[in-house]
């Protein structure tokens, strides 16, 4: 089972807070502004070259003098919590339906940080579940927005949307990884299949003449 935060190379605490992104409230404490490169790779094993990419590509927003701040790393870790399970450009659809614009926070409908939250408690729930279907997924999910108000009227059912389809995708990765273990477990690359004897061999069943 992974055993880290996810988004994160983080070792995952024995009992997670409510709000998971706050176990990243010390690092930024003692960062003075905000995350510097070299930190954010630290904090979840991409590479410079991925984290910079992603900017240029408008997933996340430019950092200000070099420093990424907790709305960018809730950004970064949630394409890179999702990013196992789908395609880059989906996930930046995804996050545009939620949030819109990366570069404007009043088109946001939940701060990326607390989506983070709720995609990584989920997420953890789907590991433990044994059974993974669409009607957990869905139970899961109404648990999540129980009480939540919107500022626009359909905030909710995109919220709901978003969420479901970033859950299933994450519980197929679990399932495909699991099935990949169990290959590699239980069938060697150059095992074949032993031919059936379906009744005599023809050399046996070959009539004199």
């Amino acid at each position: 089972m992974n055993s880290t935060l996810p988004g994160t190379v983080l070792p995952l605490p024995e009992v997670l807070p409510e709000r998971p992104f706050s176990l990243l409230e010390p690092v930024f404490a003692v960062s003075g502004g905000g995350l510097l490169l070299s930190q954010v790779t630290e904090l979840t094993g991409l590479s410079p070259a991925t984290v910079q990419n992603w900017v240029k590509r408008g997933w996340v927003s430019a950092p200000v003098n070099k420093r990424y701040g907790e709305r960018q790393v809730a950004r970064i870790l949630l394409i890179n919590l999702l990013r196992p399970a789908m395609r880059l450009d989906q996930i930046a659809s995804l996050l545009r339906y939620v949030n819109g614009s990366v570069d404007d926070r009043t088109d946001d409908i939940l701060p990326d940080d607390q989506l983070y939250n709720w995609l990584c408690t989920a997420t953890l729930r789907l590991r433990e579940e044994s059974a993974l279907n669409h009607e957990f997924v869905t139970t899961l999910i109404e648990a999540l927005l129980e009480g939540y108000e919107g500022p626009v009227p359909d905030a909710k059912e995109r919220l709901s949307h978003a969420l479901t389809i970033m859950l299933l995708n994450v519980a197929a990765a679990a399932l495909m990884q699991e099935a990949d273990a169990l290959m590699a477990r239980e069938v060697s690359p150059d095992e074949s299949p032993v031919p059936r004897n379906h009744g005599s061999s023809p050399a046996k069943n070959k009539r004199k003449v």
